[in-house]
């Protein structure tokens, strides 16, 4: 053997030795990538009169409670779905802030009662118009729920699925005035419950009629 082809044999192994472990270093950090848990999301929101200084907000153009503002941050956060089921719906900022959703191109469903889908100050007609889908159901029986989800009715594997629940309707009595409170989490089987709850409406319930 020629000493040229010897170091040719060498060089060879070196970069061979170089490139297995240049890929192995790779696949291992992708997977570790892969492993890495999304933080998980629990809140909890308290809404009562004069509690808590008021603030500005990036979503709001009054100065807003720290949980207004934050169940505002929440409302504004979809990248995908946005389903709302709630008795009533009359306060401005989140009508808002879900017809903004509506205009980014999030797909927004709404669920309402029906004795309450044209109560007033209701923007439930304003979804409509702007091409927002709108269900209800004429019943003796209250659709009573008060819940939102965040991108739960989603197949992408990105989506990070999220329920809003609580006591709270979207009202600006209940937002400034009454006692209310709002959880919000990312937690699989809750969310599940509530996803599973809302498709159950959807299809009982149909679109709205004069």
């Amino acid at each position: 053997m020629t000493p040229w082809i010897g170091l040719s044999k060498r060089l060879f192994a070196l970069i061979s030795i170089a490139f297995v472990s240049h890929w192995a270093y790779h696949f291992y950090f992708h997977q570790k990538k892969k492993e890495v848990k999304r933080e998980e999301i629990h809140e909890v929101l308290m809404f009562a009169y004069g509690v808590g200084e008021l603030k500005k907000s990036k979503y709001s153009r009054c100065v807003v409670t720290q949980s207004m503002d934050r169940l505002l941050y929440f409302v504004n956060s979809p990248r995908y779905t946005l389903d709302i089921c709630m008795y009533v719906l009359t306060n401005l900022d989140l009508a808002q802030a879900v017809l903004k959703q509506h205009f980014k191109g999030v797909k927004v469903r709404v669920i309402i009662d029906a004795d309450m889908a044209f109560a007033s100050g209701s923007h439930i007609r304003k979804l409509e118009k702007h091409g927002i889908p709108v269900r209800w159901m004429k019943s003796t029986n209250l659709m009573h729920h008060k819940f939102s989800l965040i991108d739960a009715s989603s197949d992408n594997p990105d989506a990070v699925p999220v329920v809003i629940m609580g006591s709270l309707n979207w009202t600006n009595q209940a937002l400034n005035g009454n006692f209310e409170d709002v959880a919000i989490t990312s937690q699989k089987q809750l969310v599940e419950k509530y996803r599973i709850e809302f498709e159950k409406l959807w299809v009982l319930f149909k679109p709205i009629v004069n």
